[in-house]
């Protein structure tokens, strides 16, 4: 049987990337808008009693994991700032880097650590839907292993450069975009 004789496997089927590159963008528009209620002048929520504080606290009295309980009552809380700016600037960072598709699988990895994090953290408050979080984990996997930031995005013009280059770091950085 020949190459062209052969009919594509379901592994090998190829897609284009504009939709990936338009779900990137609104994917990170998501976690852009989530990041705007992380204020750092209300102490991120702890002043109001609302924000991130109220989450955290949901989070800590319908834990998910004993374990995660304990994070967050016994390091989180008593460095409840440092935590604050590192969410602000962790989901900012996913915004920026999705948004303009500029080190999309860098972003797409941390967002997956994070959204990871929330999963955890909020899976067992009532009223919370399970299947958002299942979402909010596959959109970055699928960004990470596809070339979401060719389509609509800085990447697009980077890699070029970068698969012109035999530098090991070259390599490195082109597999982050």
């Amino acid at each position: 049987m020949t190459e062209k004789s052969r009919a594509p496997g379901w592994l090998t089927a190829t897609a284009p990337l504009w939709p990936l590159g338009l779900a990137r963008i609104l994917y990170g528009v998501l976690w852009w808008q989530q990041s705007k209620w992380k204020v750092p002048s209300d102490d991120f929520g702890r002043r109001s009693g609302g924000g991130l504080w109220y989450w955290v606290q949901q989070e800590i009295q319908y834990p998910t994991l004993t374990a995660y309980k304990d994070f967050l009552e016994n390091v989180l809380i008593p460095h409840w700032t440092f935590f604050g700016w590192m969410t602000l600037i962790t989901e900012t960072f996913i915004a920026v880097t999705l948004i303009l598709g500029l080190g999309t699988r860098l972003g797409s990895l941390v967002a997956i650590g994070m959204a990871a994090n929330i999963t955890i953290g909020i899976l067992n408050v009532p009223h919370e839907w399970g299947w958002t979080y299942v979402m909010l984990l596959t959109l970055p996997a699928l960004f990470l292993l596809t070339d979401a930031g060719r389509s609509f995005g800085v990447d697009s013009w980077i890699v070029p450069r970068l698969e012109a280059s035999h530098h090991p770091i070259a390599r490195l950085i082109r597999w982050l975009v």
